[in-house]
Order: structure tokens, then C-alpha cells, then sequence
């Protein structure tokens, strides 16, 4: 059986970098690719990194209830679709959702064995530092996420996980460490669950 993984974080957290270097590193996880209505940027690749739409479709899929959940993050649309979710556990693999708290509060209501992991920054000055030099957001913008960074930083206590991303390298060996924990511990019961059920067939 697949599991789900949230992984969400304040922007300028990291979790971006990290849920490619971990689904780099683990063949057996894949992203699930979200829809938005913000502009591409110059590294992005449309149906990769995000399926890019205009509002008026976003709004559409929407109507027709295809997300699984979906936010207005700074006057842009975000949203995870269910289908995306399914196509990838329907292979056999495990599926990343990256998302921000919002979101993985309403994923976890909607399918609350998921896992979620929450990234932070080891302060708040270093997020703004790491937003800055990023480059791609207007002083406008990084003004309004750092408003709010404080306040989004509070949900990680919602999170089944907290990592601290200080070290880029150090934050991913613990998120691969958490889903390859996970991973065993899910073995194990799956196969305690089938010695039962095995002696429990005997005993009828």
C-alpha cells in the first residue's frame, strides 16, 4: 500500500529543494504535480515543476471538484489534484504532496493517515535572507510573506514531523530518514498483519 506524504513549510523554507533532492535520491517516491495560476518562472517546466493555468480554468477545475485541495497564496491559486494523487499510488509508488500549511491541514482532514512533515528555517532572518537572495519575488512580495512567515511557522506544532532546514544536506537525510522509517515500520505491519490473518484462517 502507498502512503501519502504533506510536506509543507513557510515560502523560502527550502521545501521545494528538498522534495527534489529527496525524490532524486528514492526512486520509490514521486511528486504530485499542482496546478497554479502564477506566472512560470525561467527554471520551471509546465507539467514538472507545475501544471501553469489561467484562472478562469483553475476556477473551472474548481467548479467540477477535481482538487483535492487548492489555496490563494499571495493573490495566486494553488491546488492538488486527487487524480494526481491516484495515478501515482495506482503504480505502487509513495506520492509527495508539497504544500503549504493551509493545505496540509486540509489534506490531513480529507485523508488523515497521510504523513506530514513541516520544514522550517533555523529563524526568521535567515527565511528573509534566503527570500532575498532567491531573486524572485518584488520587495512587495517579500514584505507579505515575511508578514505572515511568523505566523505560518506556529502550524508546524500540526505536523507529525518538524525538520530544521539549517544544513540543505543534514534537512534531507532526516526527511529520507523519516519516509525510509516509515517505510519499514509499514512492512513490518503489513507483515504481522498477514501472520494473523494466516493464523487466524487456521483457527476457523
Amino acid at each position: 500500500m502507498s502512503t501519502i506524504y504533506i510536506i509543507s513549510a513557510p515560502s523560502g523554507a527550502g521545501k521545494t529543494s528538498l522534495v527534489k533532492g529527496l525524490c532524486n535520491s528514492l526512486t520509490f517516491i514521486k511528486p504530485s504535480v499542482s496546478y497554479t495560476t502564477r506566472k512560470v518562472r525561467e527554471s520551471e517546466v509546465d507539467g514538472k515543476d507545475y501544471f501553469f493555468v489561467s484562472r478562469e480554468n483553475f476556477e473551472e477545475k474548481i467548479s467540477n471538484n477535481d482538487f483535492l485541495e487548492y489555496q490563494d497564496v499571495y493573490g495566486n491559486m494553488y491546488g492538488s489534484t486527487l487524480e494526481s494523487v491516484n495515478t501515482i499510488t495506482s503504480h505502487g509508488s509513495d506520492v509527495v504532496l508539497e504544500i503549504d500549511y493551509k493545505g496540509m491541514l486540509a489534506v490531513k482532514r480529507e485523508l488523515p493517515h497521510a504523513i506530514s512533515v513541516y520544514i522550517t528555517p533555523p529563524s526568521i532572518e535567515t527565511l528573509k535572507e534566503r527570500l532575498l537572495k532567491r531573486g524572485e519575488d518584488t520587495e512587495e512580495v517579500i514584505n507579505k510573506r515575511m508578514a505572515s512567515s511568523s505566523h505560518e511557522m506556529t502550524y508546524a506544532k500540526y505536523a507529525d514531523y518538524t525538520v530544521i532546514n539549517d544544513n540543505y544536506d543534514d534537512a534531507l537525510n532526516l526527511l529520507k530518514g523519516i519516509i525510509l522509517l516509515n517505510r519499514i515500520n509499514h512492512r513490518q505491519l503489513s507483515s504481522w498483519a498477514n501472520y494473523l490473518n494466516k493464523i487466524n484462517n487456521r483457527i476457523v
